[in-house]
């Protein structure tokens, strides 16, 4: 395996590196313009409450939708804060930038970001829900609350990245150290 820290190496990692930011870039793109996109169509909404959550009888007033909107912005601002983070890391490790504090703290905010995508997804779908039949007549309205393997595996995921974070602040600690040796 050839050394991640040769020439070779890092124009390797300065590469990758781009491409995950274009990828980050098209996530907040995607990512900040669908929810609104999605509330803006009743049909659309009501094709997928229908599908997706067993809705048939829902309210698609402007109010109904401006609330589900601003529950989907919950997971949505999540997600783009975990791009944000995920766009700095490897900014830094676009300029060289391996093994120091930096990029721990943006590798630890990326976990972070990941764990509250975990519960953040179920919330704004639990609120999506509600807003779309809070104006039914009593005894129509329905509260869902839903887990799945995505949330989990999320979640479990920003505990890892959690982890090397931890690891890679240790990993900076001990290189600064060395460098006051030499």
């Amino acid at each position: 395996m050839p050394d991640p820290f040769s020439a070779d190496g890092l124009r390797r990692i300065r590469r990758l590196a781009w491409i995950v930011r274009l990828l980050c870039l098209f996530g907040v793109v995607l990512i900040g313009s669908l929810p609104f996109i999605f509330w803006a169509q009743p049909d659309w909404v009501a094709e997928v409450a229908a599908r997706t959550w067993n809705l048939h009888r829902l309210q698609l007033d402007l109010g109904s939708r401006l609330w589900g909107l601003a529950a989907s912005l919950l997971p949505a601002s999540v997600s783009l804060f975990a791009l944000w983070q995920m766009w700095s890391l490897f900014g830094c490790f676009a300029q060289g930038e391996l093994l120091a504090r930096r990029p721990a703290r943006h590798l630890r905010r990326l976990g972070l970001g990941l764990c509250a995508l975990a519960a953040a997804q179920p919330l704004g779908h639990t609120l999506g829900i509600l807003a779309l039949t809070w104006g039914n007549p009593k005894g129509e309205r329905q509260l869902w609350f839903g887990l799945s393997s995505d949330h989990y595996l999320a979640l479990l995921f920003g505990l890892l990245l959690l982890a090397l974070a931890q690891v890679l602040f240790e990993a900076a600690r001990v290189a600064d150290e060395n460098a006051e040796f030499v």
